[in-house]
């Protein structure tokens, strides 16, 4: 019976995401009008250009899901068993095993999603003008992606391996390790994640940068510098953003959207700001924390269950961990709105504060509107598939709640 419910839950999570990705690339598509708040920056040929870019993303989105799909089955009923059979020969060694039979899981779906990454940069993102990545850099990158994974993710699978071994009820423990985990590359991506993969200049002493700093003043807000990062290296879509904790706090400003007025950054960058002041980032890492903590602690029910009766003819830890794991994620993947719903508060709250700090919702609208318009952002989504996925709230809904904010 828990074999019929196992394949039930993983296969009805991925029919979902493809379902409600196809009904929102539907119901998107066949809307007819400009939201009224966007008509006067929103044209009928951007609108429809617009929704060719989600006909093709969907597409691409839709092909991803039910690859993966069948991958994992393919593990479920045959990879999982095999490779445990396979390391077990190579040591004796339960933690080179378990790091040899992750390593070998990690290599396949690399690979195998490696074309439909491919095809999503220099196919559907060069078609809309997106793409600026060659293929050079493509290469780089995912070398690069690999070699820092290789160096973060093996001491922690190497202890993640021990603690399964030594202990049954482990769920506690492997949470701890996970919360440390997270707020340890939190605090180090800035420094040494980062610089990897893109180039952060200061930024240029100047007008711009005099009232960007003194906006953090105004903010309470203190960083090493502000930087500039060469985002057109593989993209023009633009975006800031700030991260990190602590004294690796930095905030970082998209070299695409130095183009835009002064006074539309500044609003972007009060935003950014708005996530500190309120400690959005603690508040989002305890969410974070917690929710994995009930996966892991339901994770440690499953695994035990698994190990008793044999589910799947494995025995070792690794092995058993990732078919729990898996389930389990699938299982519980109905919580993720209720954190989005939390981070699209999160971003009415940066909102308002963006335009009390600056003094007026007009920069703020005006940049939005540009940043909707230039990258091409679905005007019109399916409100069940924003309550799914989206972290943000939508173009239209962001926009009426700033113009009905009182300065």
């Amino acid at each position: 019976m828990f074999y019929i419910i196992f394949l039930f839950v993983i296969v009805f999570e991925a029919i979902w995401e493809v379902v409600l990705g196809i009904w929102n690339m539907k119901y998107s598509t066949s809307s007819t009008s400009i939201p009224e708040v966007l008509k006067d920056k929103i044209s009928e040929k951007d609108f429809e250009r617009s929704k060719k870019y989600l006909k093709d993303t969907t597409r691409v989105k839709v092909a991803s899901i039910i690859l993966n799909l069948i991958l994992t089955l393919v593990f479920i009923f045959w990879g999982f068993p095999y490779f445990e059979s396979l390391v077990s020969k190579i040591s004796n060694s339960v933690i080179l095993q378990g790091l040899i039979f992750f390593g070998i899981y990690w290599v396949i779906n690399i690979l195998v999603n490696l074309p439909i990454k491919m095809y999503s940069n220099f196919i559907v993102e060069e078609k809309y003008g997106f793409n600026t990545m060659t293929y050079k850099t493509f290469i780089a990158d995912t070398i690069k992606n690999m070699v820092v994974s290789i160096v973060l993710f093996t001491p922690l699978i190497a202890l993640l391996i021990w603690i399964l071994k030594v202990e049954s009820n482990w769920w506690w423990k492997v949470s701890l390790v996970f919360i440390a985990f997270q707020l340890f590359v939190t605090m180090i991506y800035p420094i040494f994640i980062a610089p990897i993969f893109n180039k952060f200049t200061p930024l240029e002493d100047g007008e711009l940068k005099k009232k960007i700093n003194k906006l953090l003043k105004t903010a309470q807000f203190k960083v090493s510098d502000i930087y500039v990062m060469d985002a057109s290296k593989r993209t023009k879509k633009q975006n800031a953003y700030l991260t990190g904790i602590g004294k690796s706090k930095k905030l970082v400003l998209y070299d695409t959207i130095l183009d835009y007025s002064q006074e539309e950054i500044l609003a972007i960058v009060a935003h950014e700001l708005g996530h500190n002041v309120k400690k959005h980032i603690p508040k989002l890492l305890i969410i974070v924390s917690i929710f994995y903590t009930l996966m892991i602690y339901l994770v440690n029910v499953v695994y035990n269950y698994i190990l008793s009766y044999h589910v799947f003819n494995v025995s070792k830890p690794y092995s058993v961990f990732i078919y729990a794991f898996i389930f389990i994620s699938s299982a519980i993947s109905f919580i993720v709105p209720i954190v989005n719903y939390i981070q699209r508060k999160f971003e009415y709250e940066a909102d308002a504060y963006s335009a009390k700090l600056v003094g007026t919702t007009d920069y703020l609208i005006s940049s939005l509107k540009r940043l909707i318009k230039e990258n091409l952002s679905n005007i019109n989504p399916l409100p069940l598939y924003k309550i799914w996925h989206y972290n943000h709230p939508s173009p239209e809904e962001r926009i009426k709640r700033l113009y009905d904010l009182k300065i």
